[in-house]
């Protein structure tokens, strides 16, 4: 089945299609053919977007989400750039929950962010249950315990042999004491993971597919930006993700689908503090070619 339909009546062969999608347009003689299938169409939509007289239809898309670009961009860049540089990284959380319509929202808008070859294969796990959280944080603080006792001994026991320490052993046995800050935060009855934010959002995708880290990151970074519109902010959980890699616990407690690798956690809630300033930086190393 040929996935798009052109309508001929409206179609003046302006060719675009064919420049931009070779591979499911072709022109011959007075007329341009479509030939999309699964094989050579990645529901990219650029074809449906681009034709000036409204004549291909996709099959395989909803034609109503296909919604006209009415006017250009209306905020200055230095603005954009304003807001980019106000978005904080924020771990504590006004006793306030978001509403399913705001998260929904925010689901939404992550589907239309890119992803490698156009895969759309990114997926979201929302917990807002506080026991959920506190399970798999206990799970995730028991990991880095475990796992520092495991490296804490493997070192000791090759310097007591004289023997050197492989670099990566090294930079986990230098971080000891920052993982151990987990396991005192966590004893204290506090949340050293998700901080008892309002919501969790997971973002997983299957491991075999183009680019699935990128994919899910700028999922997640499009969402933490969008989410400041609505009086929300966010943080990355690097330290959830990087426990779910050595962890078969939390692996079967998030049950996610077969194949299903994290990239990217964040937490997510109306702000607790409000940051007065801007944050400088260090500037970014560049090679001009």
């Amino acid at each position: 089945m040929n996935w798009v339909e052109i309508d001929k009546d409206t179609c003046y062969m302006c060719g675009i299609c064919v420049t931009i999608c070779p591979r499911c347009f072709s022109k011959s003689g007075n007329g341009i053919f479509a030939s999309a299938d699964e094989d050579t169409c990645n529901l990219c939509g650029h074809c449906v977007s681009l034709c000036p007289q409204d004549a291909i239809i996709h099959n395989k898309m909803n034609m109503d989400n296909f919604i006209p670009v009415k006017s250009t961009i209306s905020f200055e860049t230095s603005d954009f750039m304003k807001f980019v540089r106000e978005r904080r990284s924020h771990r504590h959380f006004q006793d306030k929950d978001i509403p399913r319509a705001d998260l929904e929202r925010l689901i939404d808008i992550c589907r239309y962010a890119p992803t490698g070859s156009n895969i759309q294969t990114v997926e979201i796990l929302v917990i807002q249950n506080q026991k959920r959280m506190k399970a798999l944080s206990d799970l995730a603080v028991d990991f880095f315990r475990d796992m520092l006792d495991s490296v804490e001994r493997d070192v000791e026991h090759l310097q007591s042999e004289g023997k050197e320490v492989p670099g990566d052993l090294l930079l986990i046995h230098s971080m000891a004491e920052y993982r151990k800050r987990l396991v005192i935060a966590r004893d204290s009855g506090l949340d050293p993971i998700f901080h008892q934010a309002p919501a969790v959002i997971i973002f997983h995708s299957p491991a075999l597919t183009s680019t699935p880290k990128d994919n899910c990151v700028i999922a997640a970074h499009t969402m933490a930006l969008t989410a400041r519109t609505m009086g929300l902010e966010s943080c990355y959980i690097g330290l959830f993700e990087g426990a779910f890699w050595g962890s078969h616990a939390i692996r079967d407690n998030l049950n996610l689908p077969d194949g299903h690798n994290v990239y990217s956690v964040l937490i997510l809630g109306y702000p607790l503090f409000k940051f007065r300033t801007v944050i400088d930086r260090k500037e970014i190393m560049t090679r001009w070619e």
